[in-house]
């Protein structure tokens, strides 16, 4: 039996690892769910006018790229990835499942998620596949610790989160008097 792999090991950790995230890292993101049945999309399954549910807030990890700059017929332009992580135990309470698509906000900058991972586990054990207590070895078990995203930043513009320009000049609206 391992030292340190009982059910109380991991809940000590479970509320560490909360009070450092939530109370002292206090890094939080704007997380925006892609929202499948209210996306219209043609005969390629593909669209441009996406449209995603109401922003949640969620404190994480975050490890931004820096940028790098692209330049090419149309101008230049910048590249940036960032990496996020997540508690796990704060999503799931909250019924949050991150997937591919799906869009983060964070210091003024639109991230889409890349990837998920969520193959962290404590002792190394997925308590989905644990054959611990079939063998007999109580009081070990899996724990799936946390969520880890790859992203990178998007234009603002494709995105309509939030409105970008606006075509009216309030200027040569204003009636004049002949």
């Amino acid at each position: 039996m391992a030292l340190f792999g009982s059910a109380r090991d991991a809940s000590l950790l479970r509320s560490l690892n909360r009070e450092l995230i939530n109370r002292y890292i206090d890094m939080e993101i704007g997380y925006y769910k892609l929202n499948l049945g209210a996306t219209k999309t043609n005969i390629y399954d593909e669209s441009d006018d996406k449209v995603y549910n109401n922003i949640l807030r969620i404190n994480s990890i975050i490890l931004k790229d820096t940028k790098t700059t692209q330049s090419d017929d149309y101008g230049i332009d910048y590249v940036r990835n960032g990496t996020f992580a997540f508690l796990r135990d704060d999503l799931v309470p909250r019924d949050i499942v991150m997937e591919v698509g799906d869009i983060i906000e964070y210091d003024g900058e639109f991230f889409e998620i890349d990837n998920t991972s969520t193959s962290q586990y404590f002792r190394g054990t997925n308590p989905e596949n644990d054959l611990g207590f079939d063998m007999g070895l109580r009081g070990e078990f899996g724990w799936p610790v946390s969520v880890v995203v790859d992203a990178h930043v998007t234009r603002k513009n494709r995105l309509n989160i939030s409105a970008v320009r606006s075509g009216i000049n309030r200027t040569n609206n204003i009636p004049r008097n002949l």
